[in-house]
């Protein structure tokens, strides 16, 4: 039977052109998390498109990772890997605030390591492996780096953007290097990939290396050494929607970057994106985005669209 679907909302950010990464800074983040405009308590989760790194300065609530709740306070660290499920609830409507790094992991790993894709791939892994949440005083390495970057961005002294990748390169080990141990920490309160979701995990990795080409589903199943019938099952107890629409809402995500990137023709974009025709590719953006190609792209709030349905965690880099 599938899991019953769930709203979680897709908030899609993009690196500014030329620089090392997104930073949510200053007094517009002091704000009640959790809430509505209307001062009503959120009911769904979010995710994003890119690699989240959080620091609480001030406010008290509640974390969730996906199924499982963390107390969270001044010096709390969160790092929420793309697509990940979660959202952050303060106490009482009460003020918090918080900072937040936006990083391209995927894009930024391998310029730090041209030689040596392996390394690249391994640290993406573990960043991809899960999220966490940590604290200044458990992690003062992380906490550190974490506060320079910010600074930097802040400041934006001459050459900050080498200095942001400087830094990042190092936060990128340090996160490496917290993994192996925070991942126990965290399968103790419960936040762990499902067994049988890494089963799956390999049809996953292979729908996003390949989505702009034609897929079978049989290919998916030949990728996991499974029968086409065990997998179809598999997938839909574990994503809760089925094969195809997972593969549908990769290739809108990807249509929603490229269309966020530049003015291609539509047409385009839906070839690109492994769209067979141009009126699948209208037929299925709407339906996950509620707006026409057209209409989202010119949608001033374009950056955050919420899927409809139950959207799923990408589980990329697990092996």
């Amino acid at each position: 039977m599938a899991k019953k679907k769930t709203d979680l909302e897709f908030r899609y950010y993009e690196v500014p052109h030329g620089e090392p990464l997104l930073a949510l800074l200053g007094e517009v983040w002091v704000r009640p998390y959790g809430y509505d405009e209307y001062g009503q308590p959120l009911s769904h989760l979010h995710f994003h498109n890119l690699t989240e790194i959080g620091y609480c300065y001030e406010g008290q609530g509640t974390l969730v990772l996906e199924d499982s709740q963390f107390e969270y306070g001044p010096g709390t660290i969160t790092m929420i890997p793309k697509n990940y499920p979660h959202t952050t609830s303060g106490v009482d409507r009460s003020n918090n605030r918080w900072e937040y790094l936006f990083i391209d992991a995927e894009k930024l790993l391998p310029s730090f390591y041209p030689d040596d894709s392996r390394q690249a791939l391994e640290q993406l892994a573990r960043i991809h492996r899960n999220a966490f949440c940590t604290s200044r005083e458990e992690s003062p390495t992380l906490a550190a780096l974490i506060q320079t970057i910010l600074k930097e961005m802040v400041d934006r002294r001459e050459h900050y953007a080498d200095a942001v990748n400087g830094l990042l390169r190092a936060l990128f080990v340090e996160i490496s290097r917290h993994q192996p141990v925070l991942i126990e920490n965290v399968k103790a309160s419960g936040v762990s990939p499902k067994p049988d979701s890494i089963q799956i995990s390999r049809a996953l990795e292979y729908v996003g290396d390949h989505f702009e080409k034609p897929l079978r589903v049989g290919d998916l199943a030949d990728v996991c050494h499974m029968s086409e019938t065990h997998f179809r099952r598999l997938f839909v107890e574990c994503m809760g929607l089925t094969p195809t629409d997972y593969i549908n809402q990769v290739r809108v995500r990807a249509a929603c970057e490229l269309l966020q990137k530049g003015n291609e023709p539509i047409a385009e974009i839906a070839e690109k994106c492994g769209f067979c025709s141009l009126a699948t590719f209208n037929r299925n953006f709407r339906h996950y985005m509620n707006a026409t190609p057209k209409e989202w792209h010119k949608s001033p709030e374009a950056y955050e669209r919420r899927l409809s349905g139950k959207n799923i965690l990408m589980l990329d880099g697990w092996s």
